[in-house]
């Protein structure tokens, strides 16, 4: 028997004889040539093999009657044969020796056997199948055809069924009855319209198709939000988080609204143990900012849990955009799509799974530290951040501010709209571990695992200072708690503290800083170096902030001043990375001409040292004083003096870091603030 080489041997043959030697496998090869002849010594030999062919048949059948046209194919080898008007197929010229799956179409029939395997063909083969059942079929799409998920799919009539869309939109029915039949496509809270609204089958024996278009439509008259007291209710999702996995990055984002007495409350939560695939919630009032609610929340490594906070957040009855998001290395939160708050996390999460109360997900609460507040919508998404594709200049980082979705487009892994109501809460993403997950408003007063028939539940309300979700175009902007101006320091020509209403690019927002409040000067309007939205900055929580990632400049001109000018950016440096960085724009002409100084990180330790930058732009074009000089200490402004001899000293706020002398742009008055790429 030859080896895995072909190599043969026949050891200690007697001499002198004539000998005959063949290759035996008929069914499989034929050889040549075959070697006659007297032995007289050692002889070596070869053949040459060729693959015998043979034919793989059979017969489709239902009820003994014949089917035509099911197509049968080599699985892997792309041979296949269609049946005919007698139900028979034939696929010929098939290698011999291989082995084979026999695979007869799915897509209108199913049948017994399902396939069939031939080992090591040697021979012509017959393999027959009978259709067990038929099939309906069909994929719901949205307007732009692309599949729609989790799509309820009933049928009626002389027998009933039901089945969900997969990913591309498709599902599939068997029939095993023939009869009149009514395939209609639904969805919990009836958010999607669909065309046609039902497909009638009249006489059906045979395979059907039966397409839908499924057009969402999120306006809600009125329109509600969903009420949580801080009572022992939420809308449970039911198990959602796999157990004994890394869950890698992740990305979740509400619109909601926390009431009085909403610190140390969940809007998010793994289940009811100790450790989480996520928690997330906001902390007491004035933890970073007075009269402020700031988010908190953790994951867990598998072994530790790891806390995450921001330094700005809402205020009591102020709607807003709440997300929290983790890259793989910084878990970073947001507000109005500002980032407000990052911690470092490299590790892994996990959720500690069922026997340790996790894995579930539930929204606004748990049994115990259960939200105060309104929420209106959540999205998620598992296993990626889409906040996190890039980091370099042009590119999306964790770190940039972004506009959040009004109406949040379906997408991620959960979504979720509650201003419409319904018994059960529908799940509109692209599902999660391949399945959707309606949400069933319950209950919890005897906990998370025991139904509570009767207890009250997240409730149903409207609530008129909710961003306008029937009319996603015209949100309109939820008025927000602003506190008084500062005071104006004394001699100051411009002053502004950014104590007004917000500028972020939630709800339709353009961004702008508006109009300095005082000096002597009188207000004067925020000019940038583009009239294009969105503007590069805006205003949070009594701060400007930075809304572009490019190098940007505002400034202020104030008139014919004398060239020695005193001026200052005073950051507001938070605990968990916001406010580390400042920078200002000093002798600006115009957009094209100007000097700028600016702090940046010392690496990717946020709160780390920081490293000042100070150059100008002519024409355009930059050029760089000097760079990377270490600021000291923990400072909080940074200062420019100008001289009429063309000195300028750069401070971090008494302490001199940099000086230089030059005559460039020295009759130039405006000043700022600026953004370095």
């Amino acid at each position: 028997i030859t080896d895995d080489a072909g190599l043969f041997s026949f050891p200690e043959v007697p001499a002198g004889f004539n000998y005959t030697v063949t290759p035996v496998n008929n069914n499989v090869f034929t050889f040549a040539p075959q070697s006659t002849g007297q032995l007289l010594d050692n002889a070596v030999m070869s053949f040459t093999g060729a693959r015998r062919s043979w034919s793989v048949s059979g017969v489709v059948r239902r009820n003994g009657s014949a089917i035509a046209g099911v197509t049968v194919e080599l699985e892997g080898t792309g041979r296949k044969a269609t049946t005919d008007s007698a139900g028979r197929y034939v696929i010929n010229g098939v290698p011999a020796g291989l082995t084979y799956k026999v695979l007869p179409s799915s897509e209108d029939y199913a049948y017994d056997p399902g396939s069939l395997t031939i080992d090591s063909l040697q021979g012509d083969t017959v393999a027959d199948f009978n259709v067990t059942h038929f099939l309906l079929h069909g994929r719901v799409t949205d307007p732009e055809g692309r599949g729609v998920f989790g799509v309820t799919v009933n049928l009626t009539g002389t027998l009933t069924a039901t089945a969900f869309t997969r990913d591309d939109g498709t599902y599939s029915i068997p029939v095993h009855r023939t009869g009149n039949y009514t395939i209609t496509p639904t969805k919990e809270q009836n958010f999607y319209a669909f065309a046609p609204e039902k497909a009638r089958l009249t006489g059906l024996d045979g395979s059907r198709h039966g397409d839908f278009t499924a057009t969402l439509n999120t306006s809600a008259s009125p329109s509600y939000v969903l009420e949580y007291d801080g009572g022992q209710k939420t809308v449970d999702y039911g198990p959602f988080w796999p157990e004994s996995i890394d869950l890698g990055h992740f990305f979740w984002e509400f619109w909601a609204m926390p009431g009085p007495g909403a610190g140390a409350t969940y809007m998010l939560t793994d289940g009811y143990g100790g450790a989480h695939a996520l928690l997330f919630g906001v902390s007491h009032l004035g933890t970073s900012e007075p009269g402020r609610y700031q988010f908190i929340g953790n994951i867990w490594d598998g072994q530790a849990v790891n806390f995450f906070y921001s330094d700005e957040g809402p205020a009591p009855n102020e709607w807003g955009h709440f997300a929290v998001g983790w890259d793989g290395a910084h878990i970073v939160t947001y507000f109005n799509g500002v980032p407000v708050g990052a911690v470092r996390h490299r590790g892994t999460r996990f959720t500690p799974g069922f026997a340790q109360g996790g894995g579930r997900l539930l929204i606004g609460g748990s049994d115990h530290n259960n939200f105060v507040g309104r929420i209106a919508q959540v999205r998620g998404y598992e296993g990626s951040n889409p906040r996190g594709a890039g980091g370099e200049p042009g590119e999306t980082s964790v770190f940039s501010t972004f506009a959040p979705q009004t109406i949040f487009s379906v997408d991620g892994n959960l979504l979720s709209y509650f201003f419409k109501t319904a018994p059960v809460v529908g799940d509109y993403s692209k599902g999660f571990e391949g399945s959707p997950h309606p949400g069933a408003r319950r209950g919890t007063v005897n906990g998370i695992l025991f139904p509570c028939d009767g207890c009250p539940k997240p409730a149903f309300v409207v609530d008129k200072t909710a961003p306008n979700f029937a009319t996603p175009d015209n949100p309109g902007q939820p008025a927000a708690p602003v506190r008084p101006a500062a005071p104006t320091p004394a001699g100051a020509i411009v002053f502004d503290s950014f104590q007004r209403s917000n500028s972020t690019l939630a709800l339709g927002g353009t961004g702008g800083l508006g109009s300095t409040e005082s000096g002597t000067a009188g207000p004067l309007a925020w000019k940038f170096d583009t009239n294009e939205t969105p503007l590069p900055f805006g205003i949070l929580n009594g701060r400007a902030v930075l809304l572009a990632d490019r190098s940007s400049v505002a400034w202020v001109e104030p008139g014919a001043q004398p060239v020695g000018l005193d001026v200052s950016a005073a950051r507001t440096r938070g605990t968990y990375g916001s406010g580390q960085n400042t920078g200002l724009s000093f002798r600006v002409a115009d957009a094209d001409n100007y000097f700028f100084a600016f702090t940046e990180n010392d690496g990717d330790d946020l709160t780390g040292p920081k490293l000042l930058t100070v150059g100008y732009y002519l024409g355009g074009e930059r050029t760089e004083l000097t760079s990377e000089v270490e600021i000291p200490g923990n400072w909080r402004t940074l200062r420019v003096l100008t001289y009429n001899d063309g000195r300028i000293h750069v401070l971090a706020d008494g302490l001199l870091i940099y000086s230089t002398t030059s005559g460039l742009l020295s009759s130039a008055s405006g000043a700022g603030l600026y953004n370095d790429r």
